[in-house]
Parts: structure tokens; sequence; C-alpha cells
């Protein structure tokens, strides 16, 4: 999605993305990319905005994405 439209997140680059989550249009800055593999064996490249990145409601992998937390 090359386009004139500006980043729907930051508002400071161009966007070349849509977020699969919420379908904003995002900048390269604010893509979070990830890779979904399906039965049959395809992989297909999922970008998401910063926000449905962390999002597990729309995002299966937000949760593995997580920096582990240190024990207290």
């Amino acid at each position: 999605m090359k386009s004139d439209r500006e980043c729907d997140k930051c508002r400071k680059n161009q966007a070349v993305n849509v977020c699969i989550g919420c379908h904003a249009a995002i900048c390269e800055t604010c893509s979070q990319y990830e890779l979904f593999g399906s039965g049959c064996g395809c992989v297909f490249p999922a970008y998401y905005c910063p926000t449905c990145a962390e999002d597990p409601n729309r995002n299966p992998f937000a949760i593995q994405n997580r920096p582990e937390k240190s024990p207290e």
C-alpha cells in the first residue's frame, strides 16, 4: 500500500502498510511485522500497528512477543 496518506498512528511519516487488526494506515516505523502460517504450509506477512501488535484479541502471537519480566 504505497500512498500519499500519512500514518494514522504517528502522523509523521508516509503510510506504507495497513494494520490487519484495526485497518489503520501505518508507516514503516510503526509497522510491526509478523509471519503467519496456514495448515497447507503457506506463510504470509501480517502488519500490525503498535497497539494491535500487543493486543492478544487481534494478534494471536502478542503474548509471545512480550519480553519476559525478570523475577523480582
